[in-house]
């Protein structure tokens, strides 16, 4: 069995991988017009841009302590915090073939992992 402080990279780089779509889709709505200016100036951009790097320093980590095979399938569960995000935060709508296509990844990951015969 895996440490699991070494899981926690992936679950790192998840949610900074999420938070800077979420920053990137604030700092999309708040720019009027988009210019060169106004983009180096939006918070929302900054944060997004930071999140990413964050994402890859932990990214890297995980890929340390996992194979690429393993970690890569696990950065799907994007999708989840996205759709949610998307939903909350947002406004959007929550379909039928989003529901189905989450059904989908899931399965997908327990496959892999069961398949892989390691427990994360």
């Amino acid at each position: 069995m895996r440490n699991p402080t070494h899981f926690s990279f992936i679950l790192l780089a998840i949610a900074f991988q999420s938070l800077g779509g979420i920053f990137g889709k604030y700092a999309a709505l708040s720019l009027q017009v988009p210019t060169f200016a106004g983009i180096l100036t939006n918070v929302f951009y900054i944060l997004g841009l930071v999140c990413l790097l964050l994402q890859a320093i932990v990214w890297q980590q995980a890929l340390i302590y996992y194979p690429l095979s393993i970690a890569y399938p696990c950065m799907s569960l994007i999708s989840f915090v996205i759709l949610f995000a998307a939903a909350f935060l947002f406004d959007e709508h929550i379909t039928l073939p989003n529901i189905l296509g989450l059904i989908l990844v899931t399965a997908g990951i327990f496959v892999l992992f069961r398949y892989d015969g390691e427990t994360v």
